[in-house]
């Protein structure tokens, strides 16, 4: 999945958020919040990535640690290797897919809220097969996927993106763009963490984890019954080290990644709630959310489209302010959790 063609600006444009605050403002402080934000975020979808690459990374570290001493074993960790291109490699691609969604949305309403044309070049049935076919292997015969319901509210949103780009409207209003895809965040968001919970952090890391610690806890053994020197054991405490730190690191990454998808949608809800002003959540059949959903095929549902969305209401002072500090608390939140995913994943 991708939106182009800023892919050269800042990953995940943080600044969404703050250019909805920013949206009836000259366009000045708007790019300057932005390039705040932007200094701060820039590595997240490279960092993203790295983590869904990993769930095949992770596979082919794991094998490594598997004995070879007896042909029985070696056949072992021959099948291993076949699962890890069978079934991981391509977990890792859908998995990157999954949480392309989710940030090509934060970026597609940044360049809403600052009155850009949204491009978008995925093909949507291509994005709903891949999200159904996602599963992360965590044992044998076992994997983690999306519910259904986190697959249908997944295409939702990047129908979302589509359609503004293929519309070009740039004078949607920021405050029900957000209002409409709450809901479908909601459910995707939470769905996406559960999966990355169960099948990165809990599965295909802690499998690499305890067949390392097997792995060294065999030749501790071995030294022992064979006599071996504290050189020996020496080498291998540090051996066990250098192989278990770089797995704490992207476990520590993970848990960052899924924190700030945690803070993203409790903002987004809280931006939600303040722009209703007391009125019920929108749905996807809402009135106005059906002209943002909806593609327009002629120039006649264009026009159409174009009515409902310019009935929206501008923003009041008050939800103003109420979003302002929304957005200082995102801020606050999500600044260190960037950074501790940056330090977290230095190239071993």
């Amino acid at each position: 999945m991708g939106l182009h063609p800023w892919r050269t600006r800042p990953l995940i444009s943080l600044a969404f958020f703050v250019s909805i605050a920013l949206s009836s403002c000259s366009s000045d402080p708007r790019v300057k919040t932005a390039q705040e934000f932007g200094s701060m975020s820039g590595k997240l979808r490279e960092n993203t990535n790295r983590l869904a690459d990993d769930i095949y990374d992770s596979c082919l570290r794991r094998v490594q640690f598997y004995r070879t001493d007896t042909s029985a074993l070696r056949d072992v960790r021959d099948q291993a290797w076949k699962d890890c291109e069978r079934l991981n490699k391509p977990a890792a691609a859908r998995t990157k897919e999954a949480n392309g969604i989710a940030i090509d949305y934060v970026e597609a309403i940044g360049r809403l809220s600052t009155d850009e044309v949204v491009s978008f070049e995925s093909q949507l049935e291509t994005v709903g097969s891949s999200l159904k076919e996602l599963a992360i292997p965590v044992a044998a015969g076992s994997t983690v996927e999306l519910p259904s319901a986190a697959v249908d509210t997944g295409v939702q949103i990047a129908s979302f993106i589509a359609n503004w780009a293929a519309n070009r409207y740039r004078i949607g209003k920021l405050a029900d763009a957000i209002t409409c895809t709450d809901e479908p965040f909601q459910v995707y968001t939470k769905a996406l963490d559960n999966a990355l919970r169960a099948g990165y952090i809990d599965g295909v890391l802690r499998q690499e984890l305890d067949q390392a610690r097997l792995f060294f806890d065999d030749y501790t053994a071995i030294a022992k019954a064979e006599g071996g020197t504290w050189r020996d054991f020496s080498a291998l405490s540090k051996e066990t080290y250098s192989t278990v730190l770089p797995l704490i690191q992207r476990r520590n990454a993970a848990l960052a990644y899924l924190a700030i998808i945690g803070k993203t949608a409790k903002a987004h809800a809280e931006l939600s709630k303040t722009f209703l002003n007391g009125q019920e959540p929108r749905t996807a059949k809402s009135p106005l959310c059906k002209a943002y959903f909806a593609r327009a095929t002629n120039s006649a549902s264009e026009m159409k489209l174009v009515e409902i969305l310019a009935e929206s209401k501008s923003i009041s002072p008050h939800q103003l302010m109420r979003v302002n500090k929304i957005l200082t608390a995102y801020r606050n939140d999500v600044g260190p959790l960037i950074r501790r995913m940056n330090e977290n994943l230095i190239p071993q």
